[in-house]
């Protein structure tokens, strides 16, 4: 797909916006490209395709557990032998029927030496395999029909018990892991069904990776009346048909500003994984295990933790089936249930106009609603996908970074997690006022030809309409007067109402009204703003241009203040010495130090914070066959994160995951499971058996990770081999000057519009 970056915003109505606006609305679409390409000849799944379901699919709660294992070092070339686990005992020939029910066979006893360590190691069902001394394989003498054989773990070897024996037992998984592409395509031919408290039976499938059961309704569709409504909740229907849980569910409207250049249907069902609709109020649970969830004596069982994922984009753009978000290297290895949510973006998030329409009729906040309603049915229903709902950790990056930041504000969000992953929430900036979000809720009202208080006629109009009338209402809103909003980080934020938000961030934490109960992990990427330089200023800019080009870039001159930091001084010799001091100010700016400002503010509160750098990554574009952007040639750029966090490198079939990559990958994930099962990202001996794979990679042992204790910047800096710890570092320094010197964003333009001081 070619776009050009003049074909991505219509120059007419953004000619006055200021120039980081503009390049935040314009990331997306980029991002967008590199995502889409490499699909582009690809059968995208449809949620309006007919049912895919096979007739006789087992139901899980009759297996009585079975498990995926894997010995997953996330590198493509290594050879992968994957089993399945059936931890209830049974007779030989019953062991066999369930296999075959699930499209395979007992594991062939002839090649057996993997699974010594396989067994040893795996933190799926470790404690049913704790209690299992033999399991049934495939009989060495087909002759016989008193005489079976199983492996014995003690021995390394086989031995023939009678037949009658009831034992676990061990299925073959001839599936290969999940991946999208021209020619691939995707056998979803052994489905399995999952019966739920509350949200009714649903039928997905397999892959070697995990159980994958997707496009899950967790809140009735948004449409009609209930346009711009909280999520309402949705009735189970009749809980002995099963739901078709194959394919995704629809991605949310995307708002992409482009005045008419998007992309077109087929490119935007690659880019999402699924087409978009206003019904798009899904989910999708992976899961490596199904297990009952109590013993034969009644007694409850533990599931496995749970990762919920709420996906960036600008709060306009992608979805929870967007082919980086992939999580199978992460489920696989991890030993964790993941989930991933789609939530509505745009004005459809967060359409609000108070006073004219009360609060009663349009609450706001609909995206970050959206989130908790599916936290909600987390709590419900993943004990039945093998999940502990007392064991969720949320995560996201960017606008899911944002969304971390409030979930963390919004009191009824609070006992629906227990840990938080924030990646490049750009904490620098605040939440949005309502006076700003009313400007864009007026204006959508005034194109759509509604009055102001007449909610009933927007929730009348075609979503397309909805969608014209919104690029107009934000554009008016960004040019007239407002031109420094966008350069806090977009157009879309949560907003401070009072109640479900009680106040911006910074304020929560100064009072100790956030979550202070929730672990929390957080940083950002070395040079976050890059990605973004080339959109803000497309060719380097002359040393005699300097004052002109910077002119507005941020409000108050500060742009001009920055670069009188013997931190950011121009080199003269460099002849694009201005675009790259303003890429490492910027990232200090809204990025770096915002974060370490915010780990010292809740650190004061004592909550268990750990803050991190990421120096190394992978970048979107190039792992999935895009060209890689010139400008973050050598830096770690804004998404470079998102590969080796899932572990997705390898997702499409042009793409590979080896070697460096794979090992960065295995480090950012344990580190991340690791924090996910415990609330401390460094792995213990006393949680060997619960870490697994993590607890035996000598990267992530080998380095500990200190938490931060507010006296120092105690700062973890992900490497690609060798990570390290740097306490006072020069980004300190660089902090300590901006916030004398330039301030914060959420400090000089607070959504109160009172200056907000440093805390602590």
């Amino acid at each position: 797909m070619e776009i050009q970056k003049t074909q991505l915003l219509n120059k007419n109505k953004i000619k006055s916006m200021a120039p980081l606006t503009k390049a935040l609305l314009v990331a997306s679409c980029l991002a967008a490209v590199a995502y889409a390409s490499p699909l582009s000849r690809r059968q995208s799944p449809s949620p309006q395709e007919e049912s895919n379901l096979v007739n006789n699919a087992p139901l899980a709660g009759d297996l009585k557990g079975v498990h995926l294992l894997l010995n997953n070092d996330l590198d493509s070339n290594t050879p992968k032998y994957p089993v399945i686990f059936l931890s209830e005992p049974r007779s030989y020939k019953d062991g066999q029927h369930i296999c075959g029910q699930l499209g395979e066979d007992l594991v062939d006893s002839n090649n057996l030496g993997f699974l010594k360590d396989l067994l040893d190691i795996t933190s799926i069902a470790t404690d049913n395999l704790k209690k299992v001394s033999r399991l049934w394989v495939k009989n060495t003498d087909s002759s016989s029909s008193s005489s079976c054989t199983a492996y014995d773990r003690k021995a390394g070897n086989t031995v023939q018990l009678p037949c009658s024996n009831e034992l676990p037992a061990l299925c073959t998984n001839s599936l290969p892991h999940y991946q999208v592409g021209p020619t691939i395509h995707t056998d979803k031919s052994k489905q399995i069904k999952v019966t739920t408290p509350k949200a009714g039976t649903y039928q997905g499938y397999r892959d070697q990776n995990q159980f994958r059961f997707l496009g899950i309704k967790y809140a009735q569709p948004p449409v009609g009346r209930l346009r711009f409504l909280p999520p309402q909740q949705i009735t189970p229907g009749d809980v002995n048909k099963a739901k078709d849980a194959t394919e995704f569910g629809f991605a949310c409207m995307q708002s992409s500003f482009d005045g008419g250049a998007k992309p077109n249907a087929t490119e935007e069902d690659h880019m999402l994984g699924a087409s978009e609709s206003e019904d798009c109020l899904h989910l999708n649970v992976f899961t490596p295990s199904l297990r009952s969830s109590r013993t034969k004596d009644g007694e409850k069982k533990k599931g496995l933790p749970v990762m919920l994922y709420v996906h960036g984009g600008s709060f306009t753009s992608f979805a929870g089936s967007t082919p980086v978000f992939e999580p199978g290297n992460l489920v696989s290895r991890g030993g964790v249930v993941v989930v991933t949510i789609n939530y509505r973006l745009g004005i459809f998030g967060f359409f609000e106009n108070p006073p004219a329409i009360p609060r009663s009729k349009a609450v706001g906040n609909l995206a970050i609603r959206d989130q908790i309603a599916a936290l909600q049915w987390v709590q419900d229903n993943i004990v039945a996908f093998g999940g502990d709902p007392d064991q969720v950790t949320i995560f996201g990056e960017s606008a899911g970074g944002y969304s971390m930041r409030a979930l963390l504000s919004a009191p009824v969000a609070f006992g629906l997690y227990k840990n938080v992953i924030s990646q490049s929430d750009l904490l620098g900036i605040p939440f949005s006022s309502p006076k700003f979000a009313a400007k864009i809720g007026g204006g959508l009202l005034k194109y759509l030809g509604c009055s102001a208080t007449d909610l009933t006629c927007a929730q009348n109009k075609t979503a397309a309409q909805v969608q014209s009338a919104e690029t107009n209402a934000t554009m008016d809103a960004l040019a007239h007067g407002n031109q420094w909003l966008g350069s806090m980080g977009g157009v879309y934020r949560p907003t401070i109402d009072g109640d479900f938000l009680p106040g911006d961030f910074a304020e929560l934490v100064r009072t100790g009204r956030y979550n202070r109960k929730a672990n929390i992990l957080w940083g950002w990427t070395r040079d976050e703003i890059a990605l973004f330089m080339p959109s803000i200023f497309p060719d380097p800019i002359p040393l005699d241009q300097e004052k002109k080009a910077l002119a507005g870039y941020l409000l108050e001159d500060r742009s001009k203040k920055l670069f009188t930091s013997p931190a950011y001084a121009l080199n003269k010799s460099d002849p694009d010495t201005i675009r790259n001091e303003l890429s490492v100010a910027i990232t200090d700016l809204i990025w770096a130090c915002g974060t370490l400002r915010m780990s010292r503010g809740t650190a004061a509160q004592h909550s268990n914070v750990y803050t991190y750098r990421m120096d190394h990554g992978r970048d979107v574009s190039s792992a999935f066959g895009g060209p890689y952007p010139p400008f973050c040639r050598g830096r770690v750029c804004h998404t470079d994160d998102l590969i080796p966090s899932f572990g997705s490198g390898d997702v499409t079939e042009e793409s590979v995951q080896t070697g460096s990559d794979a090992r960065f990958a295995r480090q950012v994930i344990d580190r991340f499971v690791t924090f996910a099962k415990t609330g401390n990202p460094n792995p213990s001996n006393k949680d060997k058996d619960l870490l697994g794979l993590a607890g035996r990679n000598e990267d992530v042992t080998g380095v500990r990770w200190p938490e931060y204790d507010g006296k120092s910047d105690r700062l973890f800096v992900f490497e690609e081999k060798e990570s390290r710890v740097e306490v006072n570092q020069d980004v300190t320094e660089r902090c300590q000057w901006i916030e004398k010197n330039v301030q914060y964003d959420y400090q000089v333009h607070a959504p109160d519009g009172k200056f907000v001081p440093l805390f602590p």
